[in-house]
């Protein structure tokens, strides 16, 4: 990226008053610790800026300071701001429905990484090749020269953890193993890995046997599958957050390219996209109206699980297909 761009970013971020920072819906963390690094390293409540969040922040984020600064949709009238920052997703219909109608008139910007990012705006910052969200505000950061405070230094290192399995992740840049080394005096790691890995609610728990129960194989053991039915859910109290990352574990038996997981919401299927180097998820996620990264994707379809696993199963299989072909 071109020192140009982030010049023209950090006069964006510098001078704009009024503004909304806004993430996806069924935020991770790189979309809420990219909020929040953002709004405290360039003074956002001295701008009158505010951080967006309508969904339920998930029990393993709690960590991360100063996420009661956070507002809901519900309270905002389009008088109160004149821009819409997005970070961490390219289009507004990523942060859920309520944004689009509040959008006329104001300036559109974006800060992102993802690979299927097709944003149309003022302005945008949008680097594939970035790890997470976290590095490019961190590389914005140390390119203009400021410095973060321990609070602040968390959420730049927990954008970068979360997004790379703790640097564990094809995704994984020499830019962020660097950066996040000038964070690590200020972070306690023991408790960024516990809390962003380990630490588990009962209702995640029980969803993730589930997974584990209800886990299919198809295209000759290269495709895995399971799925989250709306009562299985609702018997446990299970929210979405208490979803976040299982698919991962479809993607662990041995053989396995590319792994699904369905849950079962209120009048829609959300899905989740894992897959190995040589596949690319995000195209197919794109194909279904979702999008994400190479390696990670997701989207959602109106309708029941019984109607929607069958066509989205029949989508994925045609990965297979084009690399026989």
């Amino acid at each position: 990226m071109s020192n140009q761009n982030y010049d023209i970013m950090l006069q964006m971020l510098d001078t704009q008053h009024n503004m909304l920072l806004v993430g996806h819906e069924d935020p991770d963390c790189d979309s809420l610790a990219s909020l929040l690094a953002l709004y405290r390293m360039f003074r956002g409540e001295e701008k009158n800026w505010r951080m967006v969040l309508r969904d339920e922040v998930p029990q393993n984020l709690r960590f991360l300071p100063h996420l009661e600064e956070m507002v809901s949709p519900d309270t905002l009238r389009p008088a109160d701001y004149d821009a819409v920052l997005l970070v961490d997703c390219g289009e507004p219909r990523r942060t859920g429905a309520w944004l689009a109608e509040m959008l006329p008139g104001k300036k559109l910007y974006c800060i992102d990484h993802h690979s299927s990012n097709a944003f149309q705006g003022d302005l945008s910052l949008v680097e594939p090749d970035a790890a997470a969200s976290g590095e490019i505000i961190a590389a914005l950061c140390e390119y203009a020269g400021l410095f973060p405070d321990d609070d602040t230094a968390l959420c730049l290192y927990s954008a970068m953890a979360g997004d790379t399995g703790c640097f564990r992740y094809q995704n994984t840049t020499p830019r962020a193993l660097r950066l996040a080394s000038l964070l690590l005096p200020q972070v306690d790691l023991e408790m960024v890995r516990v809390r962003l890995f380990e630490d588990r609610s009962y209702a995640n728990l029980k969803m993730m046997a589930a997974c584990l129960e209800n886990i299919r194989t198809d295209c000759g053991g290269q495709l895995a599958y399971s799925w989250l039915d709306r009562a299985t859910m609702l018997r446990y109290g299970a929210t979405m957050a208490d979803c976040h990352n299982i698919v991962n574990y479809t993607l662990v038996l041995s053989g396995v390219r590319l792994g699904i997981l369905f849950e079962e919401h209120a009048g829609h299927v959300k899905m989740s996209f894992r897959c190995r180097r040589g596949l690319r998820v995000d195209e197919l996620a794109q194909r279904l109206g979702g999008g994400g990264h190479v390696l990670a994707a997701g989207c959602k379809i109106e309708g029941e699980l019984d109607t929607v696993m069958p066509r989205v199963l029949a989508e994925a299989r045609t990965l297979f297909q084009v690399e026989e072909n």
